[in-house]
């Protein structure tokens, strides 16, 4: 970057932020508004397939045996009470991007690892869902700051 150079500052000091989350600190890099579109765009366009099969197979191999009036089979869907199952997989696989991509937002201490081959299942091994949660949050309120009042209005 030519204005970093004649400022004589280092960019990505200057895009390191920190936080502390259960006594640990962690520390993220602020992502360009480029980055941040490929995240949204990675999260938006996530493939929840997978997801669906995980949810669906299940209730789909035990049809018969399932109770009629709370699983229903509609089209390429199952309905549970009412509820979308290929719904609750699509939202699922959006949040466990939006989590990956968060999550390789943090800078490692040890500076030779690659962030870019964390997956969700990593993280979900490493930290129960309310930790992951709570991490997220911290993350964005650290790239975002002013995120959780704009969302209020």
């Amino acid at each position: 970057m030519k204005f970093a150079q004649a400022l004589g500052i280092n960019p990505e000091q200057l895009r390191t932020r920190s936080f502390t989350l259960g006594g640990q600190q962690f520390r993220v890099r602020i992502p360009l508004s480029s980055e941040m579109e490929a995240i949204n765009k990675a999260v938006e366009s996530v493939d929840w397939k997978p997801k669906f099969a995980e949810l669906a197979d299940p209730l789909k191999k035990e049809k018969k045996d399932l109770q009629s009036d709370l699983i229903e089979f509609k089209g390429d869907d199952v309905l549970v009470e009412g509820k979308s199952v290929k719904e609750l997989a699509m939202l699922a696989s959006k949040n466990e991007e939006r989590i990956t991509q968060m999550v390789r937002l943090l800078v490692p201490s040890d500076e030779s690892f690659d962030m870019s081959t964390i997956s969700y299942q990593d993280i979900n091994a490493e930290w129960p869902f309310s930790v992951q949660m709570e991490l997220m949050k911290k993350i964005i309120e650290v790239i975002s700051p002013g995120y959780e009042e704009t969302r209020k209005n």
